[in-house]
């Protein structure tokens, strides 16, 4: 496997004296599909105390014993977890397979605080059936029944119909005793623990009709509660006032009316569905499902699993606000795209954490488009999320996948349980963070316990008077998401400066410190150290010596701009009226468009000149007047936002407002904050030639972008380069021809596709919004490719790039 910061890009955020970049990983391109921009509910959710963990929880899994198979089931109650699965026998930590066995068949107890064998709980297991095991385990509100479910016949010799109950006291069988016709997946417990609800394969309980869902009483008493289900149920859950019992599954009905895979029924009879929002389960019937695998409520929310039944149908999660009553409406909170088949979530401490294969979390606020490591897709197979907008978090232990789940894939952890502050987790591995542990692993309190790695030694530049350029790699941790870097000059042993910065494994900035104030022509050297708020890593080995600079850039900004002759320079540095004024000779003006404010901070350090802000929404600054695509052409500025719902910067579009009919040229963000750059030509089979940044830039901080397009023989050249350095390039055709305006802040970008799926029912890689929601600055446009050389002098002209 590659490491995987030689996968990832970055991108830059200016911290007062600090510069911190932050990267992304990219997505490849793929055949458009058009659609309709969307409204996104997701939100940006970064900041982290240095040195605490996501809830709490520790990400190196804490001793405890394991099982030599499948675990499918986790409970807890009273200082004891209770596991069932299709294991045979359980090992104490560390030891291989077949050393240490001790038999325990499909249900085992662990302690909760040492994770060691509960001895006095053996419950003796045995079935018919093709695929025995105990799948389902629910405790009574009072802690004193464990109640079990799944493919048996006999429990300590004594009949049982894939039902059980066992007293957590004494780890006795109790008399209670109903009976379902076939497997059971999932029992949940009322509240007041009078009704017990079942979900499964089964078409009966205790011989009476029940399609794939029932309840009974704590006497074991079939009770009337009974929705009519056309497919199998696999997760129930009953929210703390009992108004409504959700349900999940594979089914596309709910008594009738059509509700694919998830839904909610009274709690009575199950024969009243309660309303569910309009869109409220994320994806489209009939042309793409999913599969609901579990449920879990903390307050008045649930939280949802899906396993997409096809290549990119929904594999994330969802969540729910309930309704006060079953006579309310449920709705929609947030959803969480990630595709990779989400089997199980347990909220632990104001976080909810989710067992899957992540593989591709493009569409999901801090998420991670696709990536082939050559021998496969790099999947995370537990993470976390928050509570409040599903944005993903820092905790990133993970497992393997192991080798008995038969023709289901790489799916790992199966379910998950806490005790209020630990988390339980089980499934079908055999390693956790690479180290022996089969089916059940838990993970305890605590600070962050792994000690950051030693980065790499920093690149130093001086390019402008005084002023050092300290540049480097940052590191992540699995626990922690907010470091901090420690700069040291020389030989001192304190540092002369800390950058704090936020990576994820997958996301690793290269950071950037300016050390000012220096004599021209000294020279030094400078190393780095980091911190997240518990351990510090090993000091990173010098760079290389470095002379301090005794000149600045000759030429202001404006003035290096206007030499290179733009066909176009809009400023947008306006203090009131709606002319954009063109400062090149050639007086092509741009026109403000509502939605647009002037005399905002501008992007060009040490000057007074403004920028314009944009709505997002409708916000645009376009030509007064329109003229002929250029064949060769440069886009060039200066951007600024923190919106994570994408929106086009600089474009070509042949409307001067509203949305164009024909576009291209245009430069956008994505969803996750990724820039991208292209042309269209529709002769092609893939008409949309575009090109990516491996980096995001939706930080709140000022970032310059050119992109270019300079024709060759019979063929042309994409570029587009960020802060000065080119992130992307390729060789395409040429681009299509027709008479347009130039656009700021807005158009059409419905087609403009890159998702490796091609399409999938959570959309694609175009913005949620067609309009950007930020600030720009000092846009200009060349009718010729900018050199690289070019590039480079413009960016040195701005302070900021020093």
């Amino acid at each position: 496997m590659k490491p995987l910061r030689a996968l990832f890009g970055a991108t830059t955020v200016a911290l007062g004296a600090a510069m911190v970049t932050m990267p992304a990983l990219t997505a490849p391109a793929a055949t458009a599909a058009t659609s309709a921009p969307r409204a996104a509910v997701v939100s940006r959710d970064v900041s982290r105390a240095a040195g605490q963990p996501d809830g709490g929880v520790n990400s190196s899994a804490s001793s405890s014993w394991q099982t030599d198979n499948i675990v499918w089931a986790l409970a807890y109650a009273k200082g004891v977890v209770y596991v069932g699965g299709q294991f045979t026998s359980v090992r104490p930590p560390g030891d291989p397979a077949g050393t240490g066995t001790v038999a325990r068949t499909y249900l085992a107890a662990f302690s909760s605080t040492t994770g060691a064998l509960i001895k006095s709980f053996d419950p003796k297991i045995t079935s018919t059936s093709s695929s025995p095991g105990v799948y389902a385990l629910a405790v009574s509100p009072d802690g004193k029944t464990l109640y079990a479910g799944g493919t048996f016949n006999h429990v300590n010799g004594s009949p049982r119909g894939n039902l059980a109950a066992f007293s957590t006291a004494k780890g006795a069988l109790t008399s209670w005793r109903p009976t379902a016709g076939s497997k059971v997946n999932r029992i949940a417990v009322s509240r007041s623990g009078s009704s017990i609800y079942l979900g499964g394969l089964f078409a009966s309980v205790d011989g009476v009709a029940r399609t794939y869902a029932g309840a009974v009483n704590a006497a074991g008493n079939l009770l009337r509660w009974a929705p009519v289900l056309d497919g199998p149920l696999y997760t129930l859950a009953v929210p703390p006032n009992g108004s409504q019992v959700l349900l999940g599954g594979y089914f596309q009905t709910i008594n009738g009316v059509t509700q694919n895979a998830a839904g909610a029924v009274d709690p009575t009879t199950g024969r009243v569905n309660v309303r569910w929002g309009a869109n409220i389960v994320p994806w489209h019937p009939g042309t793409c499902t999913s599969t609901v695998k579990d449920i879990v409520v903390s307050g008045s929310t649930a939280y949802l699993t899906a396993e997409g039944n096809g290549g990119g149908c929904f594999d994330g999660d969802f969540a729910v606000r309930l309704g006060a009553t079953d006579k309310a409406t449920d709705s929609l909170a947030w959803q969480n795209d990630c595709l990779g088949a989400t089997q199980a979530l347990e909220v632990v401490n104001g976080w909810l954490f989710k067992g899957s294969h992540a593989h591709d979390c493009a569409y999901a606020p801090g998420g991670f488009p696709q990536v082939d490591q050559g021998s496969g897709w790099v999947t995370w197979h537990l993470l976390d999320q928050s509570l409040a907008s599903g944005t993903l978090g820092h905790w990133t232990p993970d497992t393997n996948v192991g080798t008995t789940e038969l023709g289901v894939g790489d799916l790992g952890p199966h379910a998950m349980a806490t005790d209020g502050s630990q988390l339980f987790v089980g499934g079908d591995f055999t390693k956790v963070n690479g180290k022996r542990q089969q089916g059940f692993a838990r993970f305890g309190r605590g600070p962050d316990q792994a000690r950051p790695s030693t980065p790499a030694a920093p690149a130093v530049t001086s390019t402008a008077r005084g002023v050092d350029s300290v540049t480097f790699t940052a590191v992540s941790t699995p626990d922690v998401g907010t470091l901090s870097y420690q700069i040291y000059r020389d030989t001192r042993k304190t540092p002369v400066g800390t950058v704090t910065a936020t990576s994820w494994p997958w996301a690793l900035p290269v950071l950037h410190y300016r050390d000012a104030g220096l004599r021209p022509g000294s020279r030094h050297t400078y190393r780095v150290r980091v911190s997240n708020g518990t351990h510090y890593s090993l000091m990173s080995r010098p760079s290389a010596l470095v002379k301090v600079s005794a000149t600045n850039p000759p030429r202001s900004y404006a003035r290096t701009v206007l030499r290179d002759k733009p066909f176009l320079f809009w400023l947008l540095d306006q203090t009131s009226g709606k002319v954009a004024a063109d400062s090149s000779s050639h007086h092509f003006n741009g026109r403000y468009e509502p939605g647009t404010r002037l005399r905002v901070s501008g992007p060009i350090a040490g000057s007074r000149v403004t920028a314009t802000s944009f709505n997002g929404r409708y916000g645009l600054v376009t030509a007064a007047k329109p003229v002929a695509s250029p064949r060769a052409f440069s886009i060039e500025g200066w951007f600024k936002t923190t919106t994570n719902t994408g929106g086009m910067l600089v474009g070509f579009g042949n409307h001067q407002t509203g949305a164009s009919t024909r576009y291209d040229r245009h430069v956008y963000m994505m969803n996750d904050g990724q820039l991208a750059f292209g042309v269209y030509n529709p002769a092609l089979k893939d008409p949309i030639q575009a090109i990516e940044s491996p980096n995001v830039y939706n930080n709140g901080q000022w970032h310059y972008v050119v992109a270019t397009f300079g024709p060759r023989a019979g063929s042309g050249q994409l570029a587009l380069y960020v802060d000065g350095r080119r992130v992307a390039a390729m060789t395409t055709s040429s681009d299509q021809s027709y008479v347009g305006y130039w656009r700021v802040g807005g158009d059409n970008l419905g087609g403009w596709n890159l998702d490796p799926w091609g399409s999938n029912s959570q959309g694609t890689t175009e913005p949620h919004s067609y309009y950007f929601g930020g600030s720009i600055g000092a846009v200009a446009v060349y009718r010729y490719a900018l050199s690289a050389a070019q590039v480079a002098a413009h960016y040195a002209a701005n302070a900021l790039s020093h």
